[in-house]
């Protein structure tokens, strides 16, 4: 990642050029900490006595894609530094931990991912996509590996709640599905580096057939497939290889798949609630009254 200790020492020797503008923006940053998470860039840049264009320009010297990534970046120190756990994403546990350090250091795992994909799901696109789930005849979820099991309970959610939905494991059905659909119906395709296979088949049909597409997935998985109709960020600092399992990027996705169907259930609330009471009597355990 970019480092952004520099920037509150400007007699460093491999930054004392920096340009009076970035050290500003640097030291105000840093002296806002966490409190950036509620700051829009214009209030950013009034706050720091800056333009919107320096803090593009300020976001783009340190390797960021913008403004957004940039809170993360310092909701990520304000995180290392203060009351949370700093936790190792890939292997937040080692041969000697303990039960009580185990669930301590998930619990930090959980904190950490959750803030990261909170800064980075950005509103306007959850309800872009929530639009999109409304407006659709039905929903088409691609996705594949580990991501089946929150993309199966997402799908159920939205048939529990009157929406016709699919969610496929095989990639004939997938493909098949791709081919049968038309711009009435919306996709949703989850992949978290943007690298399944299963995409280089599925994307170009849905593009073809005029579907909106929803994609979930990290910044570089938005990066490589741009164009589609929404695309809802997750947290992106879990290795592909190097890890003990998936566990931040399963966090990741079901934390979005929760806040998307959430907010689809708000916008026709009354519509979906008299579905679900209406589905009780017959989807109810067996005995209870």
């Amino acid at each position: 990642m970019w480092e952004f200790a520099w920037i509150s020492n400007a007699g460093s020797p491999r930054r004392r050029a920096s340009p009076p503008t970035e050290q500003q923006l640097g030291i105000a940053a840093l002296a806002i900490d966490e409190d950036i998470r509620g700051l829009s860039i214009k209030e950013f840049a009034a706050r720091t006595n800056v333009s919107v264009a320096s803090v593009h320009r300020f976001c783009k010297k340190l390797g960021l894609e913008g403004f957004k990534d940039l809170k993360v970046e310092l909701i990520r120190l304000a995180t290392e530094a203060g009351n949370r756990r700093d936790v190792d994403i890939n292997f937040p546990f080692d041969a000697t931990s303990t039960p009580a350090q185990v669930m301590e250091r998930m619990e930090g795992l959980y904190q950490t991912t959750l803030t990261e994909t909170q800064e980075l799901l950005d509103p306007t696109q959850l309800d872009h996509a929530a639009k999109l789930i409304a407006n659709a005849r039905q929903v088409d979820i691609y996705t594949g590996s580990h991501n089946l099991y929150p993309a199966g309970m997402f799908r159920d959610r939205l048939l529990s709640a009157g929406k016709s939905a699919t969610c496929h494991d095989s990639v004939e059905a997938q493909v098949r599905t791709a081919l049968a659909s038309d711009s009435d119906r919306a996709a949703i395709v989850i992949s978290y580096s943007g690298l399944a296979p299963n995409l280089k088949k599925i994307l170009p049909i849905l593009s073809s057939q005029h579907v909106p597409v929803i994609v979930i997935g990290t910044p570089y998985c938005a990066r490589i497939h741009p164009g589609f109709a929404a695309y809802l960020t997750v947290s992106d600092h879990e290795s592909m290889t190097h890890r003990i399992t998936q566990f931040a990027s399963h966090i990741a996705v079901q934390y979005v798949l929760d806040s998307l169907y959430s907010s689809y259930f708000a916008k026709d609330y009354a519509r979906c609630a008299e579905f679900l009471e209406r589905s009780f009597p017959y989807t109810r355990l067996p005995g209870l009254k």
